[in-house]
Order: C-alpha cells, then structure tokens, then sequence
C-alpha cells in the first residue's frame, strides 16, 4: 500500500513522532500485532493533489515475523519492503519516487489495517486516534491528520488533511484481513 503523502518529510523508523508539525506519524509496529497471517494482492489509486490519478499493484504479506509489501507499476517491480519489527528492509528501483519514504509507507499500512487497539497503545501524545464505525481518524493535537475510511467490504480510502493527497486501496476478497485487524468494525 502506498502511502498518500509522498509530500511530507522523510522521518527514519526509529524516530519517535514529536509536536513539529513538520514530522509525519511514524508508526513501527511488530507484525505480529495484525493478529492473523494474510497473503493478499491489492491495487492502489494514489491521488496526488492537481496531479492524475497513478494506478500500482501491490503483494501484501504478513505472518508473526515479517511483513513483506511489494509494489508493481505496468508490471515492473518498484520496490520490496520487508519489516521484522526491528529493522525496514528495501530493494528499491530507480521508479520508487524519492519523496516517498518507505517508512511512511509501512506506517500507512500500519494506520489503516492493524487493530485499533494496536494503534491506540503505539502512539504518544500529541498524536490519537479515534474510530466510529468504518472511519478512523487520527490526530495531532487534536488537528485531524489522516482519515482512514472503508468504502466498502473490498476497499477503503486514505486522505490526508494537509496537502490533498488520497490513496484507495481496493483489494479483492475484502478489506477485513482478520477479524481483529478490520477497519469495518466499530471498537471501543
């Protein structure tokens, strides 16, 4: 899945997020959190603000281990990212765009499909997240940053707040990964 804000600061995974407006979520959570090991294709509509829509197939894989994500543009390979919960592995081609760091690019994933109590535990003020029904949103200090919404079973959108950048990712047999890690199902 890539992430919708290619335009934000690169910030490394070890970085914790801090008050600076300038400095993205960065979220680094163990794999094992998803809470289920899924194996699923995806097809990503990344929305650039004034810009055309770019269209880019991904493999997802997660297991109690790793998570392995690899994005394909017109059948050529941009990249591979390989996360073990301590260390971000990548095999970038010379398409993988410079402005898009791949650790934002696991912290969406992380955003969108890990369980909301995952997410709520890994984040430290001045960041929160709140979820009602099929929209999850997620805040600095209180200021919306990312929206996190299931369209339907097969597909949700990601929207940033600052810069007009959207991401949706449609992904055959559904959305819901694992019942623990589903974006459709309100929690508490």
């Amino acid at each position: 899945m890539l992430a919708a804000c290619g335009s934000l600061p690169s910030s490394s995974i070890s970085e914790p997020a801090t008050a600076a407006t300038s400095k993205p979520l960065i979220l680094a959570l163990p794999p094992v959190d998803l809470g289920c090991a899924v194996a699923v294709q995806q097809r990503l509509t990344v929305q650039p603000p004034g810009q055309s829509e770019q269209v880019l197939e991904a493999l997802l894989e997660v297991d109690t281990q790793q998570v392995q994500l690899a994005v394909f543009h017109l059948g050529q390979r941009m990249g591979v990212l390989r996360w073990d919960g301590a260390t971000l592995d990548t095999e970038l081609s010379r398409w993988w765009p410079a402005q898009l760091p791949p650790a934002q690019v696991l912290s969406d994933l992380q955003m969108a499909l890990w369980p909301l109590k995952a997410v709520s535990q890994a984040l430290s003020p001045p960041w929160s997240v709140q979820q009602l029904e099929a929209v999850r949103v997620f805040a600095k200090d209180g200021v919306p940053y990312a929206e996190i919404k299931a369209l339907d079973t097969n597909a949700l959108q990601i929207r940033y707040a600052q810069g007009g950048w959207s991401l949706r990712v449609d992904s055959p047999g559904g959305m819901r990964l694992c019942a623990s890690a589903s974006l459709s199902e309100a929690k508490s």
